[in-house]
């Protein structure tokens, strides 16, 4: 039978609930999320938070572990470093390509996102602000036009985004993260291939070494706790 509007909707938003807890820090690395006590936390069916982990799990956000269940992944240190690595290779490449070459569109969708970045910073909006960070990066691939880069550098973002979001301090004042995005931007909009890469390859290490010197906490998540307020 064909799904009603509602239905989408309560499963975008389930959906939605964990990604922004995840996003939020509130999942710690290992966290186990079952169905009846995430249904019982968000107060929906068994179903729809099954659909959301599955989605979940697909995308690349949960692991699935045969026999155990479901769990928010957990990276080494050496992992990060791993992923960031392949990062600085492609991005620096990506944002050079871009600085030579990129349309009024792409210019256009580039202040927008930086815009919509600022405003979740100026409300200190952490959770928008970190689903924002990460979607910078996937959207310089994607002005790129090439769907296999794009997809490369989606699936190193889940990973490496999900770090992050657990390893940040509350406050984002002046450490690394959205707020070097700014002058990335600028130096591509500005044909500066030379800086933009620079300062791409210095956003990259800013964000290894600030994750190095906050491991996310091992200790299980409150998952009543998790989720107030979402």
């Amino acid at each position: 039978k064909p799904r009603r509007k509602g239905d989408v909707a309560a499963d975008e938003a389930v959906y939605g609930a964990i990604r922004r807890a995840m996003h939020l820090g509130r999942l710690a690395p290992g966290t186990k999320l079952q169905e009846p006590a995430l249904a019982r936390v968000l107060k929906v069916s068994r179903e729809r938070v099954r659909k959301a982990l599955h989605r979940l799990v697909h995308e690349g956000w949960l692991s699935a572990v045969p026999n155990r269940g479901t769990f928010v992944p957990a990276l080494t240190i050496d992992e990060m470093r791993e992923i960031y690595d392949v990062r600085s290779m492609l991005e620096a490449a990506i944002v050079r390509r871009l600085s030579e070459g990129h349309s009024a569109g792409s210019a256009k969708r580039l202040k927008a996102h930086i815009a919509e970045e600022k405003a979740a910073l100026r409300i200190d909006d952490r959770g928008r602000a970190f689903e924002l960070s990460g979607e910078f990066h996937v959207l310089l691939a994607e002005l790129c036009g090439n769907e296999e880069l794009t997809k490369l550098l989606r699936g190193l973002l889940t990973r490496s985004t999900m770090h992050f979001s657990l390893s940040a301090p509350q406050q984002l004042h002046n450490c690394a993260g959205p707020h070097d995005h700014g002058d990335i931007a600028e130096a591509i909009l500005g044909g500066k291939a030379e800086k933009a890469s620079k300062l791409m390859l210095a956003h990259l290490v800013g964000l290894i070494e600030l994750q190095s010197a906050h491991p996310p906490s091992t200790k299980r998540s409150d998952l009543a706790e998790a989720f107030r307020g979402l």
